[in-house]
């Protein structure tokens, strides 16, 4: 007969299995019951084998024994210390409720694990997927979510980024001690552990890092975090920035899967973000191109009128201004003086006329030059503001001679209108103040005479002028003497071949009889004849010069007002003379440059050098000459010959020249080089049909609609038509709002996209539509506005892809990937077949975390694996992509399962292996499952 404690037992162990399997599918109450049904069992089989004066006694701990186990078995799962009181701990339904315990305690922990992962991603992608801002802002908002959310210390967020100088890191956004942080850090790529994150393109989790890795502390003097984790953020393959997450606790292998996966999302919109900005850039360059094609035309049409005239103009200034400076530095003292006073710069005339050395004069002031002491620098501040006329100073040389200077101060402006320095020019007239009384006796003659009489010293500077100048030139003697005439005389319309031609006589110290144009003080210009006699000593050297001038004015000007507009035509134009018979008889430069030849080459020659040979032997090039000999004048365009061989397209006029018997005895021909125009145009057409044929192969591959700034459709093209069914006619009106779904409607980013649409800014992302049926339609692409020629937009085009299909492929991959994750091991290794990832139920069986499997190398899982397994694996997988194999694993725990694996290659996009997905299935079943059929 079996003993009471053993009926007690197995009683026990069958109550508490089948309470176990209610209490999952089932009421606590139904459990009872069972109990309860179990305990009266317990009692008849007790009646019928011991005596009754035993039963009291035993009932009690019955009782006391089902109590204790309902309070256990109610408990499962919770937190709480396992304590039995009646029951043995080592029988077998202690065993068994302890087992449950742990099994319900780690499906709770699991499962809280779960819901925190799935809630922290879902809170993100709504983060993500609502943004309209910046990167920065964006990095901002998703690190201090991020920080917050993990109940960190501190974290910062590097995105990828290149300059001129290379790839590197910026730190867009940094938090830490519930603050977000202004922090400027740029990383190389491979500096430090956040270089080398980059790199490797793996999670680095760093234990116990030194106290000086976590550079932010909190102001009321709390420890910095020892724990950091460096996530990249990474989409296929490519790594888009990383994110540095610090924290005083350790991060679980769950927190840490959760931050990659997260990682992935973030770096999906990074992705986003930057072809988003370089597709703007594009559009952009593309608006850009459409207006500077519309108004290319006018603007080279004016550049070629303007050009000539621009070119020759700048050429006379430099000439111009070269020989003024050359004129001053070689003729004239020179100084600057800084605004403090002090010469900075002199030249060497100056140093000839003080007997001061450049570097001497480098320690002297301005009161050198004017001789005297400006105590109260009111001298000098006027200097500096505006500029001094000419005056006379008399001053001192190192040796204590006295000498008279004649001198103009000039303030210098730099890009601010501020005064930099000053510029004086200096002129000696010690020599002409001591011959005065010489000149004096000399102007009593001049004085009676109306023409002008300018005497000048060797060296050209007036010592002395009559009254005939100053009423001719309006100048006084004053402000003339120690001054050459032509500095002041002399203007912009002056002639430089005349200038030459006087200035060499003089230096030649011959006579001088030319006719020049002057200007007076006012401004207005006259014309005079003049003549220069050089004066000698008694030694035969120069002395002196002396002019006499009269004023021709009314003779010149008619003659040159024919010159002068012969001349501007010169510039403009391309001239050609003929003779009656079509030889040429003078050309200009801009003629010869047009058609290559030089000046010997053509003079004499006939014009039909320049025409084919088919023209030149036809009807109409004769007729062309006997017009022209008779008197006609022919405007046209006109094809003629380079001397290279090329076309060069002419516009202009064949002029008749008559004699004064009016009978023609040439041809002058005016023309400008219109080839390039012509170019243009052609240009100009080809990018138009290249623009056109761009635009038709764009309605081809796209969906195309055109909105006025209000939203109402315009018009829209087949492939757009196809898709939704809408049927757009000049009595069908259609607004965005009638082809978008409810939902879309509702939400304020649908008003404000039209609104930044009317204020120039495109807008690009997805969007979703609705066809006629109201079905919805996925597209992505952009929606730009397009302005007129005031820069105003007057339109919105969308240009987009429909992605409805691959959506909905998208969402059933997702669903298979993620249905086989959850129902069978994946491991992921790299191409040296070491680990690179693995699922859940990968990690779950295997017992470790993803930190200790990090390079774990395959063979390691193997029962009895050695290197030459994987190798072997590799080598006919790259020739397969696919292969089979079955294997005995062992996890951190030493069980073994049997496993079938199918190993499949994945290749980046050179075509290169990127890393190989193992699936395992298991054959054989656990043993564990045998163990409770057993009870």
């Amino acid at each position: 007969m079996k003993s009471f404690n053993e009926y007690i037992s197995a009683a026990a162990i069958i109550t508490t299995v089948v309470a176990v399997e209610f209490i999952f599918h089932n009421s606590w109450l139904t459990s009872g019951l069972i109990i309860a049904a179990a305990s009266l069992c317990i009692w008849s089989k007790y009646r019928s084998h011991e005596a009754l004066e035993e039963q009291t006694k035993t009932r009690k701990i019955v009782e006391k024994g089902m109590n204790e186990a309902s309070r256990v078995i109610a408990n499962l799962g919770k937190e709480g210390e396992r304590q039995f009181s009646v029951l043995d701990e080592e029988n077998e339904l202690t065993k068994a409720i302890l087992r449950v315990d742990a099994d319900m305690k780690r499906f709770n922990e699991e499962e809280q694990k779960r819901n925190w992962r799935i809630e922290g991603l879902a809170k993100f992608s709504e983060l993500l997927r609502s943004h309209d801002k910046n990167v920065e802002q964006l990095s901002e908002d998703i690190i201090t979510n991020l920080v917050r959310y993990i109940s960190g210390n501190q974290g910062g967020l590097f995105v990828h980024k290149n300059d001129e100088m290379g790839e590197y890191l910026e730190l867009t956004a940094c938090y830490a001690y519930d603050k977000v942080r202004i922090r400027e850090k740029r990383i190389e790529i491979g500096q430090g552990q956040i270089g080398q994150c980059y790199l490797e393109k793996e999670t680095v989790y760093l234990l116990d890092v030194p106290e000086d890795y976590v550079t932010i502390t909190s102001g009321l003097g709390q420890s910095t975090a020892r724990n950091v984790v460096l996530v990249p953020l990474k989409l296929n393959e490519t790594v888009y920035g990383i994110i540095e997450l610090a924290s005083f606790n350790a991060f679980p292998a769950y927190r840490i899967k959760f931050l990659e996966q997260l990682g992935e999302n973030i770096a999906s919109v990074f992705a986003s973000m930057r072809n988003n900005d370089h597709t703007t850039h594009l559009l952009q360059e593309a608006q850009t191109l459409t207006t500077e094609l519309q108004s290319r035309e006018e603007e080279m049409r004016q550049n070629m009128e303007e050009l000539s005239a621009t070119q020759e103009e700048m050429s006379r200034k430099q000439s111009e201004l070269d020989g003024i400076v050359g004129g001053i530095n070689s003729t004239m003292g020179l100084i600057e003086l800084n605004t403090s006073g002090k010469i900075v710069h002199s030249n060497t005339i100056i140093s000839e006329i003080l007997e001061y050395s450049e570097s001497e004069l480098r320690l002297r002031t301005y009161n050198d030059i004017i001789g005297m002491e400006d105590t109260n620098r009111d001298f000098l501040r006027e200097i500096c503001s505006c500029q001094k006329d000419t005056k006379h100073y008399q001053t001192r040389s190192k040796t204590g001679k006295p000498k008279w200077l004649s001198v103009s101060f000039s303030p210098i402006q730099d890009n601010a209108g501020e005064t930099s320095k000053i510029l004086g020019l200096v002129r000696d007239i010690t020599s002409r103040k001591l011959k005065d009384l010489e000149f004096e006796k000399l102007s009593l003659v001049a004085d009676n005479t109306n023409n002008a009489v300018i005497i000048s010293d060797k060296n050209g500077l007036i010592e002395y002028v009559n009254k005939g100048f100053t009423d001719m030139t309006g100048y006084k003697e004053y402000e003339v003497v120690g001054r050459k005439p032509g500095s002041f005389l002399q203007g912009i319309d002056t002639n430089k071949d005349t200038i030459s031609r006087i200035r060499e006589g003089l230096l030649r110290e011959e006579s001088v009889y030319e006719e020049i144009l002057n200007y007076k003080k006012t401004g207005e210009s006259y014309w005079i004849s003049m003549a220069i006699n050089p004066v000698f000593d008694k030694d035969g050297n120069i002395d002196k010069f002396i002019s006499i001038q009269a004023d021709i004015t009314d003779t010149k000007k008619q003659a040159l007002d024919y010159q002068y507009k012969l001349n501007a035509i010169s510039k403009s134009n391309a001239i050609v003379e003929f003779d009656v018979e079509g030889r040429m008889i003078d050309v200009n430069e801009n003629f010869l440059k047009i058609v290559g030849y030089t000046r010997d080459e053509v003079i004499g020659n006939h014009h039909e050098m320049f025409v084919s040979r088919d023209e030149k032997s036809s009807s109409a090039y004769l007729d062309f000459w006997r017009k022209l000999k008779k008197g006609e004048v022919l405007s046209d365009e006109f094809l003629r010959i380079r001397k290279d061989g090329e076309e060069v397209h002419l516009k202009g006029i064949y002029n008749p020249i008559f004699d004064i018997n009016g009978k023609p005895y040439k041809i002058v021909k005016f023309v400008t080089d219109i080839t390039q125009q012509k170019i243009l145009k052609f240009e100009k057409r080809k990018q138009e049909v290249e623009l056109a044929n761009q635009m038709e192969a764009i309605n081809k591959t796209i969906a195309t609609a055109e909105f006025d700034l209000d939203g109402h459709l315009r018009k829209t093209n087949e492939i757009f038509d196809g898709i939704t069914g809408i049927d757009l006619t000049v009595n069908n009106k259609i607004h965005y709002s009638d082809i978008i779904p409810p939902s879309e409607l509702l939400k304020p980013q649908t008003e404000l996209m039209w609104t930044n649409l009317k204020d120039g800014k495109f807008f690009s992302g997805e969007f979703k539509l609705k066809d006629v049926n109201g079905k919805e339609l996925w597209l992505v692409g952009t929606f730009n506005p397009i302005n007129d020629i005031s820069g105003k937009p007057y339109k919105v085009m969308m240009y987009a892809q429909f992605t409805t299909q691959e959506k909905e492929k998208q969402k059933d991959l997702v669903g298979i990937v993620n249905a086989m994750k959850s129902t069978t091991p994946v491991m992921e290794l790299h191409p040296d077949g070491t680990f690179k990832n693995g699922n859940t139920l990968f990690m779950e069986f295997f017992g470790y975390n993803r930190i200790e499997l990090r390079r774990k190398p395959f063979h390691e899982f193997v029962d009895g694996g050695t290197p030459a397994i994987i190798k072997g694996i590799i080598k006919e997988i790259k020739q397969n992509n696919f292969l089979e194999r079955e294997f005995t694993f062992i996890n951190s725990d030493g069980e073994k399962k049997d496993f079938q694996i199918s190993y499949s290659a994945i290749y980046d996009l050179e075509d290169k292996l990127s890393k190989i997905v193992t699936i395992l299935i298991e054959r054989s079943k656990v043993i564990k499952s045998d163990h409770h059929e057993r009870y």
